[in-house]
C-alpha cells in the first residue's frame, strides 16, 4: 500500500506522524486558548461587546457632526452661488437699472462664501482647503471614486443563516426539546430522528437549536459534549470573520463530512447525517450531567473573537435577534398518538406499522398486510422505515417512491413490477431479496445494506446508485447469492463474488477491496468516499467488507487512473481523510496503488512524517517543525504526464524558522500558494542567482501571513554572486505578500524586507506588499534590496494599505524602491477607506519611482485615506515622487476609519474674485464660471451624501447601549441574558431610516447627479 496522506486541521490529532514537541505544545495552546476564550462569562462578554458598541457609536456620532458641519457649509455656499447666478444673468439680459448695486450684492455674496467656508472646521481642522486638490483633478477623480469602487460595501448578505443564529442563541433544557418533540426520557434513537425529520430548521426553533449543536459537534471532532460543540461553532465564526465563504468552512471543519450548510441541512432534516441519532440520544436522554448550551452561548462565542470586525459581530446578533416562531410546546401534539401529525413548518407524519415506525408527509400508501405479515409501501411519497425494539418486519414493494431503512430487518423484502428504490442509514439487513418480473430495485443513500440473497432474473436488474452492500456469509467459491444482472453507478461499496457486476453502458467492472488493517488503519467508521470526483456518503464500520467497483480500462488505451478519497473517523473520532489513487496492473491482476501526484518539493532537514509531510491530493508540503531548513522545487508532473503545482504550508505556532529558497515555484488556481501560519517568525533566505515565484487564487496572498506571524526576507551571503529574486501574487483582494482578502483586524503581523529583488503585486483591493482588502495590517519595514510592488485595482497601496485595509508605520531604510498603485491610493502609504501609519523614508533608501493612483498620492495620504506624518531624512532620494502630508479628517465608522478630503473650495479657488457684473460680457462670463461653480459643489455635495450613506450603513447595527452602565456591572447571567435581549429588540435600526433626515441631498439625487 502507498503513503497515508491526511489533510490536517488545526487542533486534530493525526496518527500518521509523531509531531514535535514544539508543534505539540503549540497546537495544544491554542484549543486551550479557544476553550478559555469560550468559557468566559456572560457578564464580561456583554460588557465587552458594549464597550466596543460604545465606543464606534461615539466615533460614529463624531463622525456624523463633521459630516453635517460640512453639508451646511456647502448647502449655504450652493445657495449664495445660485442667488450670484441669479444676478449674473439679471445683468446679461440687462434688465437691472443698476449695474453698481448688482455688484456690491455680488461682493457681499462672496464675503459671505469665504466667510462660510474659514469657519467650517472640527477640533481646529478645516474641512476646505485654499490650495489642496487641484480643481480638475479633483472634481471627476472625486465623484468616481466615491461612487464606484471607492465606496464599495461588504456583501449585505448574511455570512450565515438565521436558523444557525437563532440556535447559537437559543437556549432549551432537554425536557423542552423532547416536549416540543412530543415525546419524553423514554423515546429511542429511532424516535427522536422521526420527530426530527423534515422539520424546517427555518421554521422551527428547537430543529434549529439541535441542528446548531450537532454542527459544533462535528467540528469539534465528533464530540457528544456540548461545550465541545460550542469550541466547533467558533471555529466555524472565526473562519467566517476571516471572510471564508460558509459553504468552504463547512466543508474544511468538518473535513469533507458535508460539502456545504444545504448538504447538512438536508442531511439533518432527513435523519440520515452520521452520527445524529447517537450525538440526539446523549444529548436528550443520557443522564450524563451534560449542561445544554445557554442561550448566551453565541455571546461567549463572540467573546473569543475579539480581532473580529465589530460590524460582522454586531450582525451575528442583529440575525439572531430576529423573532422566532414560538417554542413552546402545543399540547394537544404532545398528547396526540404517534400516528398523530406534528407540526413543524411542513407537516410530517408517523404510525407504528407492524414491527417497524413509518415517517413521512404522505403515508397514504403505507399499509399492513394482516394476512401475510407485510409492510406494504406503494405510491411515489418517499417514506422513512425505522427499527421499533428488536422485531423484523417483511416489506412489500409496489411504489416507486424512495424507502430509507434505519437499522431494520428485513427477512424478505419483495418489489412488484416497479423501479423500487432503497436507501440506507445506518445499517440494515436484507435476508432475502426478491424481484418479481420486470422488477428493478436501486440501492442508494448513506448506510450499510446487508443482503443474504438477491433473487430473480434477466429480466431484472439491482442497481447501486449510493452507499454500501454487502452480501452476508459468502466464502469465495461459493455459488452466487445474486441471480439478476448488476450495475454500479457511482462511487459505491459492494462486496459480492461470483457475479459479472458492470457499469451502466455495460462495461464490466472489477473490484478493488479496501482493507482497514492495511489501507485505514485505526480507522473506526467510514463516513463518505469519492472516486473520480464524485461522492457519496455512507457509514461502514471498521470490519465491515467493502469492495469497489471500477473500470480496469483498455490496455491499448492505457489504463485510467482512479483517485479515490475515503472520509471518517479515527478511533479516538477524529475526522480523517485518506487519499489513494489507483491503477489496474495487468501483470498482477489487480487494482493496486500508485502516485498520482508525486511530490514536486526537494525538501532538506527534518525528518519525512515528522518534521514536514506531503499531502498528495491536495499538492500540499506541511512543515511541521523549524528543523526543516531549504526547499526547492514545487512545479511536477503528474502520473498522466500533466503538469501541477504544489502548494507550502507551515504549521502554526512553530516559533522562529529559516528556510532557504532554492528555486521555488508555486501556482495554484485556488487557495494559498504559501501559507506562512499564525504566530511565526519565519525568515526566507534567497539562494543565490535563484528565482521563487507564488501565485495564490482568489482572496488569498501570493505569501500569506495569518495573525502574529513575522516575516522577514533575505539573501544568502555570498559575496559577488546575484541576489536571489522573488516574486509574489495574490488574487481578489489578496496582497501580493501580507494579508489575504478579509483576514481580520489584526495588525500583529510584519514585514522586514533586508536584501533580494523582490516582485510584489495585489489585485482587487489588496496591495502589493502589505494589507489584503478589508483586512489589516502591522509595520513594514524595508532595509535594503530591489522591491518592486504594485497595488491591485480599486484601492490597495504599491506598499502599505489595502481598501477598507488599516497598516502600520512603513520604515524604507534602504534599497531600490519602485511602487505604483493602479487608482484610488498611494504608491507608498494608504489605501481608499483605510489608514497607514507613520511613512519615514532614510538613510541610503531610493525611491526609483513611485506612482499613486488617481487620485492618490505618490508617497503618503489618498482619497478617503490617510496617513500619519511622512518624513524624509538622512540624504533619502525619492525622485520625482510627490508628497501628500496632509491626512484630511478622519471619520470612524463602527471600527474602520476614512478619511474626508479636505476639497479645495474657497472664493478664490471658485474664481470669485475675479467675477464683475459691470456689463452684459462680463455678467456672461461670470454666470459661465458660477455654473460651473455649482456644478463643483455639487460634487462635494455628492462625496459627502456617499459618506454619510457609507456612514449610516455602519451605524445600521449598531445601538446605543450608554444607558446600561449606570446600572452597574452586570454580575450575573440572567442579568446579562435581559441586557442582551434589550439589545436584540433595538439593534435592526435600518440605516435608510436614518438618511431620509440627515441631509438635503438624497440617494435619489445622487442617482440623477450622476445620470
Amino acid at each position: 500500500m502507498g503513503e497515508l496522506m491526511i489533510r490536517r486541521n488545526r487542533g486534530t490529532a493525526v496518527p500518521l506522524y509523531q509531531r514535535t514537541d514544539k508543534t505539540e505544545k503549540a497546537e495544544g495552546g491554542a484549543k486551550s486558548q479557544r476553550t478559555a476564550r469560550a468559557t468566559v462569562t456572560v457578564s464580561e462578554t456583554l460588557q465587552r461587546l458594549m464597550t466596543r458598541v460604545s465606543q464606534a457609536e461615539n466615533h460614529i456620532r463624531h463622525s456624523r457632526r463633521t459630516l453635517q458641519a460640512g453639508e451646511g457649509v456647502l448647502a449655504e455656499v450652493q445657495d449664495s452661488l445660485g442667488r450670484m447666478a441669479k444676478l449674473a444673468q439679471e445683468a446679461e439680459n440687462g434688465s437691472a437699472p443698476d449695474y453698481t448695486a448688482l455688484q456690491e450684492e455680488l461682493e457681499k455674496l462672496r464675503e459671505n462664501i469665504g466667510r462660510m467656508i474659514r469657519s467650517a472646521d472640527v477640533g481646529g481642522m478645516p474641512l476646505f482647503l485654499d490650495e489642496d486638490m487641484g480643481l480638475e483633478e479633483g472634481a471627476e477623480a472625486m465623484l468616481y471614486a466615491v461612487m464606484g469602487e471607492a465606496l464599495a460595501q461588504r456583501s449585505e448578505e448574511p455570512p450565515l443563516p438565521d436558523w444557525l443564529l437563532r440556535g447559537m442563541a437559543n437556549s432549551f433544557t432537554p425536557e423542552e426539546v423532547l416536549a416540543a418533540l412530543g415525546l419524553d426520557k423514554g423515546a429511542s434513537g429511532a424516535e427522536l430522528l422521526a420527530a426530527l425529520a423534515n422539520r424546517s430548521l427555518e421554521s422551527d426553533p428547537v430543529a434549529g437549536y439541535l441542528a446548531a449543536l450537532y454542527l459544533g459537534a462535528v467540528i469539534a471532532g465528533g464530540s457528544d459534549n456540548p461545550g465541545d460543540a460550542l469550541e466547533g461553532l467558533q471555529q466555524l465564526l472565526e473562519k467566517v470573520s476571516e471572510g471564508m465563504p460558509v459553504d468552504q468552512a463547512v466543508e474544511l471543519l468538518t473535513n469533507g463530512e458535508f460539502e456545504s450548510l444545504a448538504e447538512f441541512q438536508k442531511q439533518v432534516s432527513a435523519g440520515t447525517a452520521p452520527g445524529l441519532e447517537e450525538f440526539l440520544i446523549h444529548l436528550l436522554l443520557a443522564d450524563s450531567g451534560v449542561p445544554v448550551l445557554p442561550g448566551s452561548s453565541l455571546l461567549a462565542i463572540l467573546a473569543g473573537m475579539e480581532g473580529a470586525n465589530l460590524e460582522l459581530m454586531m450582525g451575528l446578533l442583529s440575525a439572531a435577534q430576529s423573532t422566532p416562531p414560538s417554542a413552546e410546546t402545543d399540547g394537544a401534539a404532545a398528547a396526540a398518538d404517534t400516528a398523530g401529525a406534528v407540526e413543524a413548518g411542513e407537516q410530517t407524519f408517523t404510525a407504528q406499522v407492524g414491527n417497524v415506525q413509518a415517517a413521512g408527509k404522505d403515508l397514504s400508501g403505507v399499509s399492513f398486510r394482516e394476512s401475510t405479515g407485510e409492510l406494504v409501501i406503494s405510491g411515489t411519497q418517499d417514506v422513512i422505515v425505522r427499527r421499533i425494539g428488536q422485531g423484523e418486519q417483511a416489506i412489500l414493494l409496489t411504489g416507486s417512491g424512495r424507502v430509507t431503512l434505519q437499522g431494520v430487518t428485513v427477512p424478505v423484502l419483495t418489489a412488484v413490477g416497479v423501479e423500487a428504490r432503497i436507501a440506507g442509514a445506518g445499517e440494515s439487513i436484507l435476508g432475502e431479496v426478491r424481484l418479481e418480473e420486470g422488477a428493478t430495485l436501486s440501492l442508494e443513500g448513506g448506510g450499510l445494506l446487508k443482503m443474504g440473497a438477491v433473487q430473480g432474473g434477466e429480466s431484472n436488474l439491482l442497481r447501486l446508485t449510493g452507499g454500501a452492500a454487502a452480501m452476508m456469509e459468502e466464502p469465495e467459491g461459493a455459488a452466487p447469492a445474486v441471480t439478476v444482472p448488476v450495475v454500479v453507478e457511482g462511487p459505491v461499496s459492494l462486496a459480492i463474488h461470483g457475479v459479472r457486476v458492470s457499469d451502466s453502458s455495460g462495461k464490466g467492472l472489477e473490484p478493488f477491496d479496501l482493507v482497514w488493517k492495511t489501507l485505514l488503519p485505526n480507522w473506526r467508521h467510514i463516513t463518505s468516499m469519492e472516486v473520480d470526483g464524485r461522492q457519496t456518503r455512507m457509514s461502514l464500520l471498521n470490519g465491515d467488507p467493502a469492495r469497489l467497483w471500477l473500470a480496469k480500462g483498455d490496455a491499448s488505451h492505457g489504463y485510467p487512473i482512479h483517485s479515490l478519497v475515503i472520509r471518517g473517523r479515527d478511533k479516538a473520532g477524529q475526522p480523517q481523510t485518506r487519499y489513494a489513487y489507483l491503477l489496474w496492473s495487468h501483470t498482477a491482476g489487480r487494482f493496486e496503488e500508485c502516485s498520482m501526484y508525486p511530490n514536486p518539493f526537494a525538501v532538506t532537514g527534518g525528518e519525512a512524517g515528522r518534521d514536514w509531510i506531503y499531502e498528495e491530493e491536495s499538492h500540499t508540503l506541511r512543515i511541521l517543525s523549524n528543523q526543516v531548513t531549504a526547499i526547492a522545487g514545487g512545479s511536477g508532473t503528474d502520473a498522466n504526464q500533466l503538469p501541477f503545482s504544489g502548494r507550502i504550508a507551515l504549521a502554526d505556532a512553530i516559533g522562529g524558522l529559516e528556510l532557504a529558497l532554492g528555486g521555488v515555484v508555486c501556482r495554484v488556481p485556488a487557495g494559498r500558494a504559501f501559507d506562512l501560519g499564525r504566530e511565526n517568525d519565519v525568515t526566507l533566505v534567497l539562494q543565490s542567482g535563484t528565482d521563487n515565484l507564488f501565485e495564490s487564487g482568489a482572496g488569498c496572498a501570493g505569501i500569506s501571513m495569518g495573525e502574529g506571524t513575522c516575516l522577514h526576507i533575505d539573501c544568502a551571503d555570498r559575496s559577488g554572486m546575484p541576489e536571489g529574486r522573488l516574486s509574489a501574487t495574490g488574487r481578489a483582494g489578496g496582497a501580493g505578500i501580507g494579508r489575504d482578502s478579509g483576514a481580520g483586524r489584526d495588525r500583529s503581523c510584519q514585514i522586514f524586507i533586508r536584501s533580494g529583488v523582490i516582485t510584489a503585486s495585489g489585485s482587487g483591493g489588496g496591495a502589493g506588499i502589505g494589507a489584503g482588502k478589508w483586512g489589516a495590517m502591522g509595520p513594514v519595514t524595508i532595509l535594503g534590496g530591489t522591491v518592486t510592488s504594485t497595488g491591485g485595482s480599486g484601492g490597495g497601496a504599491g506598499i502599505g494599505g489595502a481598501l477598507g485595509a488599516p497598516v502600520g508605520d512603513i520604515h524604507i531604510q534602504g534599497g531600490r524602491i519602485t511602487a505604483s498603485a493602479i487608482y484610488h491610493a498611494a504608491a507608498i502609504g494608504a489605501g481608499v477607506q483605510g489608514e497607514c501609519g507613520e511613512i519615514r523614508i532614510t538613510g541610503t533608501a531610493r525611491i526609483i519611482k513611485a506612482v499613486g493612483g488617481d487620485p492618490g498620492a505618490d508617497i503618503g495620504a489618498c482619497l478617503f485615506g490617510g496617513c500619519g506624518e511622512v518624513l524624509i531624512s538622512g540624504g533619502a532620494d525619492i525622485g520625482s515622487a510627490q508628497l501628500r502630508r496632509g491626512t484630511g479628517v478622519a471619520l470612524r465608522m463602527g471600527e474602520d476609519t476614512i478619511t474626508l478630503p479636505q476639497f479645495r473650495l474657497s472664493a478664490r479657488a471658485l474664481s470669485l474674485d475675479r467675477l464683475s457684473v459691470s456689463d452684459r460680457t462680463r455678467a456672461r462670463e461670470a454666470r459661465k464660471t458660477l455654473d460651473a461653480d455649482c456644478r463643483l459643489v455639487s460634487r462635494i455635495q455628492m462625496a459627502y451624501g456617499a459618506l454619510y450613506g457609507r456612514l449610516e450603513e455602519s451605524s445600521g447595527a449598531l445601538y446605543s447601549v450608554q444607558r446600561y452602565f449606570g446600572r452597574g456591572l452586570v454580575r450575573d447571567t440572567g442579568a446579562a441574558n435581559t441586557l442582551l435581549e434589550d439589545m436584540r429588540q433595538s439593534i435592526c435600526r435600518q440605516p435608510a431610516e436614518a438618511m431620509k433626515t440627515h441631509s438635503k441631498k438624497g440617494t435619489e439625487d445622487v442617482r440623477q447627479l450622476l445620470e
